[in-house]
């Protein structure tokens, strides 16, 4: 028995039988000291070799995923008729009427999603 890694989702698995597991597709018993404690999402394969990736590498990882996060949640705006999504037309029709009554103009809904992006 043997642990193996996964070249490609970087899926760990301890006691496998080596033959059910592809030297194409997996590493065999991979040194996995550099990487000890750290999500998967931070480490490096690089032919048998499996590192963590440094500080920077990670912030820009971790950013990403932020920033994958905070759109996900404004494009509900888009993607669904949620109780929020009416709300958020209920206050942007009534910012409009207030817009209007000033000479100003209206805010659409991407301007809206916008501001709420910023805000989050």
């Amino acid at each position: 028995m043997a642990n193996v890694l996964n070249r490609s989702t970087k899926q760990f698995i301890t006691s496998a039988n080596t033959p059910d597991y592809p030297v194409g597709e997996w590493i065999i018993n991979p040194d996995m000291s550099a990487v000890v404690g750290e999500p998967s999402k931070y480490w490096i394969i690089t032919g048998d070799n499996v590192t963590l990736m440094d500080q920077a590498a990670r912030d820009a990882v971790d950013a990403a995923e932020e920033t994958a996060q905070l759109d996900s949640i404004a494009d509900e705006l888009d993607q669904t008729r949620t109780i929020m999504r009416a709300f958020a037309e209920v206050v942007l029709d009534q910012v409009n009427d207030l817009r209007a009554d000033h000479g100003r103009n209206a805010l659409t809904l991407a301007q809206l999603k916008a501001a709420v992006r910023g805000k989050l």
